[in-house]
């Protein structure tokens, strides 16, 4: 058997399978607690292996890498001035083990192996390490404050953020380490309240390997009170964000593999209807197998398969007919204004034509951000970027100018705004060139038109010389998948097809969501306290079905 992939390929047979692992030291394993085998390296001059030099510096790589736990944690290994502060919008569980057996991606991906292993990769090399020299972060124990069943032992403060704390604690019933999150004051701000049940509905309704878990909800005490709510997920080692501020490098083989992985877990998403709407590196969370798990779906929307249907008709995206279904038009309308505006995904990751303020778009707002997260897992390849601390967004832009919706702005008004280089549209225009004038005449707006012809126009660059170390496969999957016209965008089932992934493909892995997601709530402008408290209750009987809902709270809902 020939092995194209990587110059660090090693084989491992155990019970007479052969495995291939990204390994370079070679090591001692254990698998299900038979006798150890071991990793024995395949190189055809052995240079790499010889060169001690390079072998020391790489085990500090790891080691870094391994000890790293991010800006979440009290943990700082890097960043001294980091402090224990959160996006308000992150969902993340990264777990923070003080003393660790820890790395990311040291494996490669073979198609040709047996292993049913939902990431497509392989016995990850397993460095121990210990953070010991890394400061704990301090929270008083919530032994006693949190109302969590006795099965759980919570260990330290992952996170926090406005809507509450994030901690790191042992299923002693599972034997498992889970993540914690308490949300507090959650009927506070009613809006608010609506995004945290929607994501709750959401992953609760979403089953799969590459999207972040529910696996409890705490029961309240006071079914008719309570405040709080105590959501029990899976735990990771990492994010995209961390991985990519530390000082490891990756081989292509890794990025694409990360990339392979998000885009299964986008695909099942899509097919459940649901456009996420806020992809980027810090919700894509990472365990050192380089499995890939999507999280943070407050900003994410269902969309009803009608809908999806009337948007993508030869007209272009967001037009519809309405001599076609007139009567739906005049109904879906309002729904899809109702459904699909309002702020969505962080501005450096944020498609065109959601900066134009687009209301009809699609899920290729998702494969956008997948583009330009893309773009920032090929900077971790030393090639590409030489210093990890030069690491940045592929569009990191400083403002985005909001088109006013009432038509009334003139040119003189866009010239101010662009003024500035660091205004998105500039940024993404200076790398990929101007819009094509047909690109411009799909724009649902007149603004938004006259706002793009402001811009001075551009050829843009080769990406080749951004990314000089990429090979011409993952360059030409990059440059479709960032395209200025959503209907032109590679879709993420062709993104799968590509012949990036043609040696890691595992296409039983690409599996779709059995139906569409509904929420029986989301078309509604706005609910009640009581009616959250029912449907937040109605999404805890999914994991204690004798739980019973007061009178008071379900009347007139049942």
């Amino acid at each position: 058997m020939e092995y194209s992939e990587g110059d660090y390929n090693m084989i491992l047979e155990t019970n007479e399978r052969k495995l291939i692992a990204d390994d370079l030291m070679g090591i001692e394993v254990t698998k299900n607690n038979e006798k150890q085998t071991r990793v024995v390296p395949i190189d055809n001059n052995n240079s790499l292996f010889e060169d001690v030099e390079l072998k020391s510096k790489l085990k500090k790589e790891v080691k870094c890498l391994t000890a790293y736990r991010g800006e979440k944690t009290g943990d700082r290994s890097l960043n001294s001035e980091d402090t224990i502060k959160s996006d308000d919008s992150d969902i993340n569980m990264i777990r923070n083990d003080n003393a660790g057996n820890h790395n990311y991606c040291n494996n490669h991906n073979n198609n040709n192996n047996n292993n049913n292993n939902s990431n497509n990769i392989k016995n990850c090399k397993s460095t121990s390490t210990t953070a010991s020299s890394l400061s704990s972060s301090s929270l008083p124990h919530p032994h006693n404050r949190w109302s969590i069943p006795s099965r759980y032992q919570v260990r330290h403060l992952i996170g926090t953020g406005s809507y509450g704390h994030v901690c790191e604690a042992y299923d002693s019933k599972e034997n498992r380490l889970v993540a914690i999150k308490k949300i507090h004051r959650v009927f506070e701000d009613l809006i608010d309240c609506k995004r945290i049940l929607r994501e709750i509905a959401i992953l609760n309704r979403l089953n799969h390997d590459h999207i972040v878990k529910i696996l409890e909800i705490c029961v309240p005490e006071d079914k008719e009170h309570f405040d709080e709510i105590y959501l029990v997920l899976e735990i990771a080692d990492s994010d995209f964000k961390k991985l990519f501020r530390t000082p490891v490098y990756l081989t292509e083989l890794h990025v694409k593999t990360l990339l392979y992985n998000l885009l299964v877990g986008l695909k099942y998403i899509h097919s459940a209807g649901i456009y996420h709407r806020d992809l980027k590196p810090a919700n894509c969370l990472v365990n050192q197998d380089c499995g890939v798990k999507i999280c943070d779906f407050g900003l994410a929307r269902t969309v009803k398969p009608i809908i999806e249907s009337s948007i993508k008709n030869k007209k272009g995206i967001g037009e519809t007919s309405v001599k076609e279904n007139e009567e739906y038009n005049q109904e879906g309308e309002r729904f899809l204004k109702r459904q699909l505006t309002g702020h969505v995904v962080t501005r450096w990751y944020r498609a065109p034509e959601l900066i134009l303020l687009q209301e009809n778009y699609t899920e290729a707002i998702d494969m956008w951000s997948v583009g330009c997260i893309f773009a920032e897992l090929l900077n971790m390849l030393k090639e590409n970027v030489a210093y990890y601390s030069d690491r940045s967004p592929l569009f990191p832009g400083s403002s985005c100018f909001p088109l006013s919706p009432d038509n009334k702005q003139n040119s003189e008004d866009y010239r101010f705004k662009i003024r500035g280089n660091r205004d998105q549209l500039n940024m993404i225009f200076n790398i990929l060139g101007s819009p094509q004038e047909e690109d411009i005449e799909i724009l649902e707006k007149e603004d938004a038109k006259r706002y793009i012809r402001i811009f001075n126009k551009r050829s843009g660059i080769d990406l080749r010389t951004r990314f000089p170390g990429a090979s011409n496969l993952a360059i030409d999957l990059l440059k479709k998948m960032l395209v200025f016209n959503p209907s032109k965008r590679i879709t993420v089932e062709e993104a799968l097809s590509h012949p990036l992934f043609k040696n890691i493909r595992n296409e039983k892995l690409e599996v779709i969501s059995n139906e569409k997601v509904t929420l029986p709530f989301d078309d509604w402008g706005s609910m009640s306290e009581r009616e959250l408290r029912y449907y937040f209750l109605k999404e805890i009987q999914r994991y204690y079905s004798d739980l019973v809902i007061p009178n008071s709270i379900k009347m007139g809902l049942e």
